[in-house]
């Protein structure tokens, strides 16, 4: 079979049905239970600072592009650039078990995502370095020095960094069916730096023209020491806004893949299981060196859905309900809100920044919604057509200024909750949404494009979680669902989507037994904050 009926293959493997869930381990070995953190042991280490919360932007003004004068590159901005995107939030504890929860969020907090930087001479130490962030002390680990003949390649303005997955860390728990969150968890990640980016008048921008293949090496996770296989899902640009895609040239990946490296990886388990399927989807569809995009981010105007509230304490405010009260409910003026903040072209951050078109659609479960009749609705987020899915759907228009249809009227929660494998949670919220994707259309484009459909599903995920938590309520990534079902569901016309990711949002009911504690000691507090320094453009 060729690659694209290969994938397909994957994709049905790790389907969900009521009658068989994906290849997955059954039970959870509490013995072999990845280490959250990788660290590099002798790596020297540079600490990083943490800027008040309460020193912020207002939260609406970020989605419409980068705010005020991009901030010089320096120990401070990048350390707010990791504080605000995948730093600590908390600690909970209870029962005599500890665990940390991230800014960014993770399918069953596993996180597999890791961050590694090139970082230009005097940027956070006075030479040029490749360096790994570890979020559980809030720090970078330098793992070499460039030389000046390397340190000279960096492009200019800004900062490299790499987001790789350590696939284990999800496969311990979901087997086969791991692949689909490590990408989610991509996507989650690469929402979180463009909006934490943008808060310093940068952007995050994915470099298209490099072979993904090409990049483990230059950040040493082909080397021998690693009992985990991790890999470089993409290299991203951040930093001031570029008319073009930075060159990254072939001799600079040459020269860091030579260097000698600081620091052993540690072991996330003692033992480990194969999941041969897994490995070979992601070998699939590594992406070649494509063509650079437009690299003219543009530019919406700033809503105010949301005056006076503050930006940054929400980013580490974020947390997944564990379950909703069921009687909650909100108005369509913010139902609606949170849909328009979803469409690219009023959020070109985070959805700007693969230079990639929509490919995602929205099937929402409307609960307890004032003004909006309870059922099933289709929101047109990827430019596509009404219509081509099951005869019986009506296709009436919702709302004038949104690609918004009303497709059956009637109470959704048990066909919601079935459909997110038998949960609760689906049907106990205001609405729930399914992420839907033609996934022949994208895999005519080539295998890269399966992963990238998951990107955007995580980079939707982060927004509804923070405009979930900008309204006083809770969301939660659902990632079990039942995928055949679903498609069922829609019916047997010309166009028949498949399902991504699930998410729900509502009042959460917390766990009185969980005890919270901050995320870090001590902040380290940088320079006094001018004024100015969070000025908001339209």
């Amino acid at each position: 079979m060729n690659a694209a009926e290969a994938v397909r293959a994957y994709h049905a493997l790790s389907c969900h049905a009521p009658e068989r869930f994906a290849p997955g381990p059954g039970q959870l070995d509490w013995a072999t239970q990845p280490a959250p953190f990788r660290r590099y042991a002798g790596a020297r280490s540079i600490k990083l600072l943490h800027r008040p919360q309460e020193e912020s932007p207002g939260y609406d003004g970020v989605f419409a592009g980068p705010l005020g004068e991009p901030a010089p590159l320096g120990l401070e901005s990048v350390s707010q650039l990791l504080y605000d995107s995948l730093a600590l939030s908390a600690w909970k504890e209870a029962g005599g078990s500890r665990w940390a929860l991230r800014v960014n969020p993770s399918s069953g907090n596993l996180h597999p995502t890791e961050a590694y930087l090139l970082l230009p001479a005097g940027a956070v130490d006075k030479s040029a370095v490749l360096a790994h962030y570890t979020a559980d002390e809030h720090l970078l680990e330098v793992r070499a020095e460039l030389p000046p003949a390397l340190a000279g390649q960096l492009p200019g303005d800004g900062l490299l960094l790499a987001l790789a997955s350590i696939p284990w860390r999800e496969a311990w728990k979901y087997g086969e069916r791991a692949y689909r969150y490590c990408q989610h968890d991509f996507g989650h990640a690469l929402a979180a730096l463009a909006i934490a980016a943008a808060i310093q008048g940068w952007e995050v921008r994915l470099l298209r023209a490099l072979d993904e293949r090409s990049l483990d090496a230059p950040f040493g996770l082909d080397r021998e020491g690693f009992h985990e296989r991790e890999a470089v899902d993409a290299l991203l640009w951040i930093g001031p806004p570029q008319d073009r895609e930075p060159r990254v040239p072939d001799a600079l990946l040459r020269g860091l893949a030579a260097l000698e490296l600081q620091g052993a990886p540690n072991r996330l388990s003692r033992s480990y299981r194969h999941w041969p399927e897994l490995e070979r989807v992601h070998a699939l569809c590594r992406a070649p060196a494509l063509a650079p995009a437009d690299w003219r981010l543009p530019r919406a105007e700033a809503t105010q859905d949301n005056p006076g509230l503050p930006l940054r304490p929400i980013l580490h405010r974020r947390r997944s309900a564990q379950s909703l009260d069921g009687r909650s409910g909100i108005h369509a003026e913010l139902l609606l809100a949170w849909l328009r903040r979803l469409l690219p072209e009023h959020s070109p951050v985070p959805f700007a920044c693969t230079g990639e078109p929509p490919r995602l659609d929205l099937l929402l479960f409307v609960h307890r919604v004032q003004g909006l009749a309870p059922g099933l609705y289709w929101l047109g987020r990827g430019g596509r057509a009404p219509g081509g899915l099951r005869a019986d759907f009506q296709w009436r228009r919702a709302d004038a200024g949104l690609p918004l249809y009303l497709l059956l009227e009637g109470d959704a929660r048990q066909l919601s909750a079935f459909l997110s494998c038998g949960q609760d949670i689906a049907s106990d919220g205001c609405v729930a949404f399914a992420m839907l994707a033609d996934l022949d259309a994208a895999l005519a484009e080539g295998p890269w494009t399966y992963p990238r459909l998951y990107w955007e599903a995580g980079q939707i995920g982060q927004l509804l979680y923070l405009e979930a938590e900008a309204a006083g309520l809770s969301g939660t990534g659902i990632g079990c669902y039942f995928d055949e079902a679903l498609r069922e569901l829609l019916g047997e016309g010309p166009d028949r989507p498949v399902s991504l990711y699930h998410f729900t949002i509502g009042r959460a009911v917390w766990d009185t037994r969980l005890s919270s504690s901050p995320a870090y000691p001590q902040p380290r507090r940088p320079h006094p904050i001018r004024s100015t320094d969070f000025e908001e453009t339209s």
